[in-house]
């Protein structure tokens, strides 16, 4: 079930049994094995007709590359699920029509199989897929010397290893220290340890989707969390986040898109990063019993957002970017909310050309960190007041504390008091501000 070899990358030298050269995959330490078999998620696509295709649901499978005798020269992939236990084999050798590996840095490929019309759609450990591919690949195009290879035969496979996909550690002797996390795991539950610090260990589950870090003692979170691609839930109520001002993973494109839940509940949070707003994915965002006066305006401009929990905080006011959003549930209860002296503030001047440029650069909604444009600039940026229009402003706003109803942003209210409450607004611009008063 595995390919050895010997690739002197580091001069440059071909592979001895490949004629590859600098290859990513090739990269490894000498007489490093390769995998013929790969864990992964595949969902199939039948590629019936243009007007016809039918699609079966991502389902945990085992891909192997594997020939049906030892006499039988001719390669398969051998494709197994829990539910289809007998498999189903694609012949490879002028049956492979491209392999898609675009997005294999982020542990996704698809191999199109012209017979049957089926695209092999695959999620997997990016490390694991990279090398999967890159044997098919030399399996294809016959650079490789068949000899090296050691078949694996197409019988069926032990699935056992493929449910190890969540993973529940609830005692400081059961951590895995040494042997590491199953790179299959999907879900991770390392709740109340008492970890002082962020295991990087975590870094390499390219397939985690959830991870809970509740009760424990983190303090801060690295810059790679944020470029973990499947990361949709992370749990880290019950630590200590007010420790650090480091919130650099929340920069990171990859976990803006994919992050639907956020818990950042119990930190003793004095304030939430601007860059909260950046979650464009976020569906559901718990800040509560921590120690908030304020929230970012930032907040109003998170397009998918249902659910915001902000209970037990010291709240005197809402943001008014938040009059975007339309909320299923919205918690404000245990709150300070106080009635604010309608005193207006007024910047509108002809703003500068910096001003300018940030304005039409947000409307965009255009990915940005310091790896793109100076620090300082993204420091400006995520510093950007929001409208009740929407648009951001910088220098030039007019502020007004406006009480409004609760009811007109969310279905389901929780409040200790009345649903109304003063709402922090900003307004681009005289126009916005007399249309506001039209709708108040």
């Amino acid at each position: 079930m595995y390919l050895s070899y010997t690739h002197l990358y580091m001069n440059e030298v071909p592979c001895r049994k490949c004629t590859y050269t600098n290859d990513i995959a090739c990269n490894i330490f000498i007489n490093q094995p390769f995998k013929m078999k790969l864990h992964c998620n595949v969902e199939v696509n039948n590629r019936l007709s243009s007007t016809n295709v039918i699609r079966r649901k991502s389902q945990r499978s085992i891909l192997v590359i594997g020939k049906q005798t030892i006499k039988n020269a001719e390669l398969y992939i051998f494709w197994q699920t829990l539910q289809n236990k007998q498999g189903t084999k694609y012949k490879i050798d002028n049956n492979i029509d491209k392999i898609f590996a675009k997005f294999i840095n982020e542990g996704k490929a698809t191999i199109r199989i012209i017979e049957p019309p089926h695209d092999l759609i695959i999620q997997s450990d990016t490390i694991q897929l990279k090398s999967f591919i890159h044997i098919l690949k030399l399996v294809i195009t016959k650079k490789i010397d068949p000899s090296v290879l050691v078949i694996s035969n197409l019988n069926p496979k032990c699935m056992s290893s493929v449910l190890k996909v969540k993973v529940v550690i609830n005692k400081p002797s059961e951590y895995p220290t040494l042997e590491g996390f199953p790179r299959t795991t999907e879900e991770l539950h390392l709740v109340g340890l008492q970890r002082k610090s962020f295991d990087r260990q975590i870094l390499k589950l390219q397939s985690l989707r959830i991870l809970n870090l509740s009760n424990n003692q983190i303090s801060s979170l690295p810059k790679e969390l944020g470029t973990l691609h499947h990361l949709q839930e992370l749990i880290l109520s019950e630590n200590r986040l007010d420790k650090t001002s480091k919130w650099v993973w929340l920069d990171q494109i990859a976990i803006r898109s994919s992050l639907k839940l956020l818990d950042i509940s119990n930190n003793s949070l004095k304030k939430l990063p601007e860059q909260v707003g950046k979650l464009d994915g976020l569906v559901n965002l718990k800040a509560n019993q921590n120690m908030l006066l304020h929230l970012p305006q930032s907040i109003g401009k998170l397009p998918n957002l249902k659910y915001l929990d902000v209970s037990k905080n010291n709240l005197h006011c809402m943001p008014g970017s938040m009059r975007n959003l339309r909320l299923v549930s919205l918690d404000v209860s245990d709150n300070e909310f106080q009635s604010v002296d309608l005193v207006s503030t007024c910047k509108i001047d002809i703003p500068s050309l910096t001003e300018w440029a940030a304005r039409s650069f947000l409307k965009k909604r255009c990915s940005y960190d310091a790896s793109i444009i100076p620090f300082t600039l993204v420091k400006y940026l995520d510093n950007a007041k929001y409208c009740v229009c929407g648009n951001p402003c910088f220098q030039c706003y007019i502020r007004i504390f406006v009480d409004f109803h609760l009811t007109l942003i969310a279905n389901n209210i929780k409040s200790s008091g009345s649903t109304i409450i003063p709402f922090d607004c900003y307004f681009c611009s005289i126009k916005c501000v007399c249309h506001s008063k039209v709708q108040y």
